[in-house]
């Protein structure tokens, strides 16, 4: 009774591995080939569990997993044999880098000789001869009688059957001539596109931008057997000149079509609805033309999700003041929700670390629907990127890699917004700060380096540049960013706290020019409104030493602390050296019977 309940829990748990390597009994239920088998339909649905079994490879699919996916009904499709026969059997290696030496550059050669290094084997290509010929063998039983071309490609036949080569105003009427061709590909041959390929992790790496550069140039069939974007957008854009494609891969139990090309066919009918090039007798649609086409893709199973209508705010953000209106109206005609709440949902969205902010059209357009307090609406969407600090001043010297949360242009445009005394723009500082101590660790164990291993150059300006921006707007330093300013050897990172933040909160003259010189690389967007030019303050802007104690705190700790790098000891003296001649000068010249409180010095007031 135990061992049933634990396989009937085991197909809902999303990444078993880690109660596989911990529990002997959960190991025993992951090796029954039938919990496997259903594990795998649980996950990817009956049109995709036969892909992604071959893709985990021989230590997870056996023959008996392969018999429980087929008595379980996993879709084979003519499309599977093909790419299984086109794919399987290792690679001759020294042939490839011989075509890939002799067709690129040597800078293209090696950045695709190190992917292929990273990459596993290649989907299918060691798959055991005896899965192989049982998987062939299904295929030859189960669509025989309907024509089993395997040295065809459906992908490519539906291409051309969905009029792929022609525009889009040509389109449909080639696609309804070949209409009984696609139904026959679909119905019969069991027509499938594998799965997308899930996105990777950003991360400001040189390997991430090496992995996306050999996505860009990959052959097809891709190696690592995931649909491209490429093909997926055939199979979206037939759908978009024939919605009722959708009702056909139902039919043969694709459920996950529309989960599958939802982005693709979202963005692919705005930009029918809003051609990037319009023709000229072209008028822009009404609110109602733009939700009945919406409706018509909703009502056969795509979504309006946060993701499609911040995607659709950014395709178009260089003609925002030209329909950035009507999207946000036809929005919430169909969501039924405030548009503040629509406008806070996508603000999430636009603030993905990918997104390199070029400018800021798309941000000053979201802000002017979130009437009530924008600051609550950029707290969730920091939180939501975990911004801010994430290691203690032990566990970040270990650390891998730590860049940005989100990319430094959201972080100039809120300093810019709002001002050094916001809690928001603190936060943003934080995440800052540990990321530019972080590399300022990583060069005192690399001394020999200009940039921390992994990291991108244009990361590294960005981070070192965004740094001294918040610097240059005498943004006050906190008593907890004490550790961390101990363990730098940088003198760009130690005398901002020294030259500016500690001389403004204890009554010191400035030693340090302003604006700073920065010396990085790094182009920055225009802001159009500074929070310089509004005078008043927002219920929310905080001082983080308008508490007296705090600001005492924070002198103890200098007065009793000397510890830290060479650097850093250094302007430490020299600013208390400088505090100790302030207050003896200030004693010369007090008066006889002032007050008491006139008599100490700032941090005590």
């Amino acid at each position: 009774m135990q061992s049933l309940l634990r396989s009937e829990i085991f197909k809902f748990i999303e990444t078993p591995i880690s109660l596989i390597l911990t529990d002997r009994k959960w190991y025993a239920v992951s090796q029954d080939p039938h919990v496997r088998g259903e594990w795998l339909i649980y996950k990817y649905g009956r049109s995709h569990a036969l892909f992604h079994g071959v893709r985990l490879g021989n230590d997870f699919l056996t023959l008996d997993v392969v018999q429980a996916l087929l008595t379980r009904k996993a879709l084979i499709s003519r499309y599977f044999i093909q790419r299984l026969i086109m794919q399987f059997g290792p690679y001759d290696e020294k042939l490839i880098e011989q075509k890939i030496q002799h067709n690129v550059n040597q800078i293209d050669f090696d950045r695709i000789r190190d992917f292929k290094k990273k990459l596993r084997s290649p989907w299918a290509s060691n798959l055991p001869l005896p899965i192989f010929t049982k998987l062939i063998t299904e295929g030859y039983n189960t669509l025989s009688d309907h024509g089993l071309e395997t040295k065809g490609n459906d992908m490519e036949l539906f291409h051309f059957l969905s009029a792929g080569p022609l525009v889009i105003n040509d389109a449909p009427q080639k696609l309804h001539q070949n209409l009984s061709e696609i139904e026959d590909l679909i119905l019969n041959k069991k027509f499938v596109p594998f799965p997308p390929r899930p996105k990777p992790i950003f991360e400001d790496t040189i390997e991430y931008i090496q992995l996306m550069q050999a996505r860009a140039h990959e052959d097809y069939p891709p190696k690592d057997g995931y649909e491209n974007s490429r093909q997926l957008n055939v199979v979206a854009r037939a759908i978009l000149i024939h919605p009722d494609l959708i009702n056909l891969w139902k039919e043969i139990g694709y459920h996950r079509i529309c989960s599958d090309v939802n982005d693709l066919v979202m963005q692919g009918a705005f930009l029918i609805l809003f051609p990037p090039t319009p023709p000229t007798n072209w008028i822009i649609p009404d609110i109602d033309s733009v939700v009945t086409r919406l409706r018509q893709l909703l009502a056969v199973g795509f979504q309006l999700t946060e993701t499609v209508m911040e995607a659709a705010f950014q395709l178009f953000e260089h003609r925002l003041d030209e329909i950035g209106d009507l999207l946000m109206d036809s929005f919430q005609n169909i969501r039924k929700e405030p548009k503040s709440v629509i406008a806070c949902s996508c603000l999430i969205q636009t603030a993905k670390p990918e997104r390199k902010h070029k400018k800021f059209d798309l941000l000053e357009f979201l802000i002017k629907y979130i009437d009530d307090q924008p600051e609550k609406a950029w707290e969730k969407a920091l939180k939501h990127y975990n911004v801010g600090f994430k290691y203690d001043i032990d566990s970040i010297k270990s650390v891998e890699m730590r860049s940005l949360s989100v990319h430094s242009n959201i972080y100039y445009w809120i300093l810019k917004k709002y001002g050094p005394n916001y809690k928001i723009t603190h936060q943003c500082f934080d995440d800052i700060l540990e990321s530019r101590i972080w590399i300022d660790l990583k060069l005192q164990e690399n001394p020999e380096l200009d940039v921390p291993e992994h990291l991108t150059k244009q990361a590294f300006n960005s981070i070192c540049s965004i740094y001294l921006e918040f610097c240059k707007e005498k943004f006050p330093f906190k008593r907890n960013y004490l550790p961390y300013l101990m363990m730098a050897k940088d003198e760009e990172i130690i005398k901002p706290f020294f030259k500016i933040s500690l001389p403004i909160l204890f009554g010191l003259k400035l030693q340090r020019n302003l604006p700073y010189d920065i010396n990085h690389e790094y182009d920055r967007p225009k802001v159009n409104y500074y929070y310089k030019n509004n005078n008043k303050r927002k219920f929310n802007e905080m001082d983080c030493y308008s508490d007296q104690n705090e600001l005492a705190k924070l002198f103890d700790e200098l007065k009793d602390n000397y510890n830290g790098t060479k650097a850093y000891k250094i302007y430490h003296e020299e600013f208390m050296c400088r505090y100790s001649e302030k207050e003896l000068n200030d004693s010369d010249f007090e008066q006889p019977g002032s007050s008491s409180a006139s008599k100490k010095p700032r941090h005590e007031i």
